[in-house]
């Protein structure tokens, strides 16, 4: 298995997700910025340890899936996607939104099926 294909989505879902924690930081509850930034530390943690363990790969697929969700049935998602192009600040949320929450994720989930499927047919 080829780890990298997993590790980039993981790094680059974490790195939208840090920036755009920063730029939320004052602006929503400190928990939801606690929260964000625990995910970041997951996310890149996971990214290292699937080399070690390839086993880990399905916790990333189960994240992904995971972050999908809550995302689209987040109200203040919605929200904030509904304003894309008011204004700079929004615009750069939006897309590290969808980057952090829907590109990467699919992604990874795209790398976790074929790989499975691949591991089907090989046994």
């Amino acid at each position: 298995m080829k780890s990298l294909e997993f590790r980039i989505p993981l790094i680059g879902s974490a790195i939208s997700l840090f920036i755009g924690g920063l730029l939320l930081i004052g602006k929503v509850p400190s928990i939801l910025t606690l929260g964000t930034m625990i995910i970041v530390v997951i996310l890149v943690s996971l990214a290292f340890l699937i080399t070690r363990y390839n086993n880990l790969i399905h916790a990333g697929g189960i994240l992904g899936i995971l972050a999908i969700i809550s995302s689209a049935t987040a109200p203040a998602h919605e929200e904030a996607l509904l304003n894309f192009g008011k204004s700079l600040y929004i615009t750069t949320l939006d897309l590290l939104m969808v980057l952090g929450f829907y590109v990467f994720p699919i992604i990874y989930i795209y790398f976790w099926v074929f790989t499975i499927i691949r591991r089907k047919t090989i046994t």
